[in-house]
């Protein structure tokens, strides 16, 4: 009876992200005949902008992963295995990649302005 709440979430918080795959999927099916059916119409299609923003990602994970990695540093007890702070470095190094790339589009739509 103790697992049957962590089975009862595990499964809610799947069935929410399996959903919510579904809907993104079904919609861009739409788009997508949409776009068609214009260019067999001969209609000049504008295509959905894709979100190249890579910025609010970047900090969220950097941020998350320097708060797990003080938290767990600090706060894990004594009998814990020795060093598991550093499995906050991983949220850290996601969040650094996300930074580097959108520093690296920033310069190139940059020099693609001049």
């Amino acid at each position: 009876m103790d697992a049957f709440i962590p089975i009862t979430m595990f499964l809610s918080f799947a069935a929410v992200a399996i959903a919510a795959m579904i809907l993104k999927n079904q919609r861009r099916k739409i788009e997508s005949s949409e776009i068609l059916a214009a260019i067999e119409k001969g209609v000049e299609v504008k295509f959905p902008e894709v979100n190249r923003n890579r910025l609010l990602p970047g900090l969220v994970w950097l941020f998350l992963g320097i708060v797990m990695t003080l938290g767990m540093a600090l706060a894990i007890p004594n009998d814990a295995p020795a060093g598991m702070w550093v499995w906050g470095l991983i949220p850290v190094a996601v969040g650094a990649a996300y930074l580097i790339v959108y520093r690296i589009d920033e310069q190139k739509a940059g020099s693609e302005e001049e």
